[in-house]
């Protein structure tokens, strides 16, 4: 039996993706969020995980799909360089992710109907006829716009900006 070295992500609005088995830490269950105002749409909440907050990225809304609420969040973990330490965020799930066995004869480019592909993934393969991205989760956290990504100091969020629900 060929070992599972990926997991399959569902974000919903017939979106895939996949990331290393290293890198999928926790799976977060009806998450409570909270708002960030003045972000991108694709990055407007954070979560409380481990005594940090961490960006909590949409990457279906990255795509073009409208924001809606996701019942998982899945802790991601990622190094800028080797031998750093390790930068955390999370990522809006659909559902729980699957383990897959992958091996370089499903290699496949990525899907030309969204050129957002190109600066989300490294590499894509093949899984039941569809490609499926491989997140490059260093570029996704770690190359965000901080100005956007960030709170504002001095804003005053209103009460809508500080729900717990998603919107």
């Amino acid at each position: 039996m060929p070992a599972m070295n990926a997991w399959l992500l569902d974000f919903g609005n017939d979106c895939m993706a996949a990331v290393g088995t290293r890198e999928l830490l926790h799976l977060v269950d009806a998450p409570v969020t909270f708002a960030v105002p003045y972000t991108p749409v694709y990055c407007r909440r954070v979560v409380s995980w481990q005594e940090r907050l961490l960006p909590v990225m949409d990457i279906a809304t990255r795509l073009g799909a409208l924001p809606r609420s996701a019942p998982f969040l899945a802790v991601v973990g990622y190094q800028q360089q080797r031998g750093e330490h390790p930068q955390f965020g999370a990522l809006k799930l659909a559902c729980p992710p699957r383990q897959l066995a992958v091996d370089n004869s499903q290699a496949c480019a990525l899907p030309e109907q969204n050129g957002a592909w190109r600066e989300l993934a490294i590499s894509c393969f093949e899984h039941q006829g569809s490609p499926v991205p491989v997140l490059d989760l260093r570029r996704i956290f770690g190359n965000a716009p901080r100005a956007q990504c960030q709170i504002e100091t001095g804003a005053a969020p209103s009460a809508h900006d500080t729900a717990n629900e998603e919107s």
